[in-house]
């Protein structure tokens, strides 16, 4: 017992760290199973990771002309695409990590649930040197000094079955020894053992394991929310990063008409000094041209903040110069999903995890009116327990002796005068029941809302682009002609003032509409839960069974 103690040292905390990653990890590996869109997310895995190196990045040789040279941080900028943003986010995101690191705490609880319904062992021990100094009266009196030695230990173990019966056993050891003394040494033990079984009230495996049973599917609650968390982060990580470029457009679009009000105020001038034009007009234009100056500043800014917010969200070093290309945004088109409402809401009902975990939390609320029925009965318990001692006329270590044994059985009754406790907690949970089937309803509705949403955000969106390029088509060919009619001194500088600032609008609602559909198709595929995100954060669409059907029949049906 003593060589244990002072092994135990020995297992250093690295040891316990490693145990507890394995036993967690192993329940993170084995609940992920059942959620195959975090099957690459790598759960247990809580290790700090390295910031990355964009040192493996392509470099952009020069700083576009449109965002000026008022900062010289962007030169030898690092190339930054959607799939490096979208890594980047599943590796070193601070709230990716953190929610990883809750799920791997939320594991380690269920590990200190399931410990319960396994043997539990403790144990321990002491030792201690008395002296005690006496008179003894004789012919001389002299002083006499006794020595003891003691120890005791003691190494219990318990269980709980699923039944709600609980087994214990008990060994403990005493052991005196009189050093300095021809007194004999003393030495007892005893072995005792326990079984309670419940009959009544706390019987049955439904009962005994209501709070293992609900800790293992809060986890897999957690572990499905992580997975729409993934969703989520990866529809936002892209938003972002499209928005970056849709600032990085419109900082485009501001420097070209920066550019053309400066070509268009020097014919101007040249015309005012043959007294073709008024100082009146001259000086609109003028404004227009700082005006137009103030409006390119604004937006570099904006695409640099906006840019900025990126590295954060990508635990980026913010001072590190990233540049995004414009070939990202030319790859976008406007796609349809590919499927209709109707087969919509019918994957999104059976597909849906955050649906999925509303629907059993309200089995849970049904199972817990059992368990708080069962809370109502009167306590039974059957209860044997047997205890085994030492011989007496034993020395040196002590010895159990079987033929020294005692045992007893007992029947223990408690009658339900008191359950007011008990019939509370059992009306709660009529009531909570009620709650969760309301909760339900209400989750059905609002997925049911979500998706004609987002078919409605993706029709709007669509008919902005059609809108924005009609707008821009009508507003360059009023440039045109604006700048023929001031050419042929028929024309007025405000038109070509207004055609350059509508020209100007339309190209970023143009690129806005572009950016809003393919943000809003993401979300349309995430709420009809078949968007699923791989190890590197990329997504993929996949049709659940139930679209791959429908898809099948309509065509069937078309033939």
């Amino acid at each position: 017992m003593f060589a244990t103690v002072l092994l135990l040292p020995a297992c250093s905390s690295t040891w316990y760290a490693e145990r507890a990653d394995q036993e967690a990890g192993g329940i993170l590996n084995e609940k992920a199973v059942a959620v195959p869109d975090v099957a690459e997310a790598a759960l247990a895995d809580i290790t700090v990771p390295v910031r990355t190196s964009l040192n493996r990045f392509e470099t952009l040789p020069d700083r576009p002309e449109f965002l000026g040279d008022r900062d010289s941080s962007h030169e030898q900028a690092r190339v930054l695409t959607l799939a490096d943003a979208l890594g980047l986010a599943v590796r070193q995101n601070r709230e990716y990590l953190q929610r990883k690191e809750a799920l791997y705490v939320q594991a380690l609880d269920l590990t200190l649930a399931r410990q319960e319904f396994t043997p539990i062992f403790a144990g321990g021990g002491g030792v201690g040197r008395q002296v005690i100094t006496e008179s003894v009266e004789g012919p001389v009196d002299s002083l006499v000094q006794t020595t003891t030695v003691t120890t005791s230990s003691r190494l219990s173990a318990s269980a709980l079955h699923r039944l709600g019966t609980r087994i214990a056993a008990d060994f403990t050891t005493d052991f005196l020894r009189f050093v300095s003394s021809p007194d004999p040494s003393n030495a007892a033990s005893a072995l005792t053992g326990s079984i309670v079984q419940p009959l009544l009230k706390g019987a049955g495996t439904r009962a005994t394991t209501e709070a293992l049973t609900q800790a293992e599917r809060d986890l897999l609650y957690a572990i499905r929310d992580f997975a729409r968390f993934r969703q989520d982060l990866s529809i936002d990580i892209a938003s972002q990063f499209y928005r970056v470029l849709q600032a990085r457009d419109a900082a485009r679009n501001a420097y070209i008409q920066f550019t053309g009000f400066q070509i268009s105020l020097e014919r101007e001038e040249a015309l005012a000094e043959e007294d073709r034009r008024t100082q009146s007009e001259l000086g609109r234009l003028r404004q227009a041209a700082l005006n137009s100056e103030l409006s390119w500043i604004n937006a570099v800014r904006s695409y640099e903040e906006a840019l900025d917010d990126l590295k954060l969200d990508l635990s980026l070093p913010v001072d590190t110069p990233i540049v995004l290309l414009d070939e990202e945004l030319a790859d976008l088109s406007l796609e349809e999903p590919g499927i209709d409402l109707g087969d919509a809401l019918r994957v999104a009902l059976d597909t849906r995890l955050d649906l999925l975990n509303t629907r059993e939390r309200y089995e849970d609320s049904v199972r817990r009116i059992a368990v708080a029925s069962n809370d109502l009965l009167p306590g039974l318990d059957l209860s044997a327990d047997i205890r085994v001692v030492s011989s007496p006329e034993g020395d040196g270590f002590p010895s159990i002796d079987l033929h020294r044994r005692d045992w007893s059985v007992a029947l223990d009754l408690d009658l339900p005068l008191d359950r007011k406790f008990e019939r509370n907690n059992f009306r709660a949970a009529l009531i909570d029941e009620q709650s969760a089937a309301r909760s339900l309803e209400q989750r059905i509705d609002e997925v049911k809302l979500e998706l004609i949403n987002a078919k409605r955000e993706l029709a709007q969106a669509r008919r902005q682009h059609e809108i924005s390029e009609a707008a821009v088509a009508l507003a360059e060919r009023r440039i045109e002609e604006e700048e023929l009619l001031l050419e042929l001194g028929r024309g007025d500088v405000r038109d070509l003032v207004d055609a350059r600032s509508d020209l100007l609008n339309s190209r970023n609602q143009l690129t806005a509409a572009l950016v809003n559909h393919t943000i809003a198709r993401l979300r349309f595929w995430r709420d009809v839960g078949i968007l699923y995100i791989q190890g590197d954060g990329a997504w993929v669409q996949q049709l659940a069974p139930e679209a791959e059907e429908a898809d099948i029949n309509d065509s069937d049906n078309n033939t």
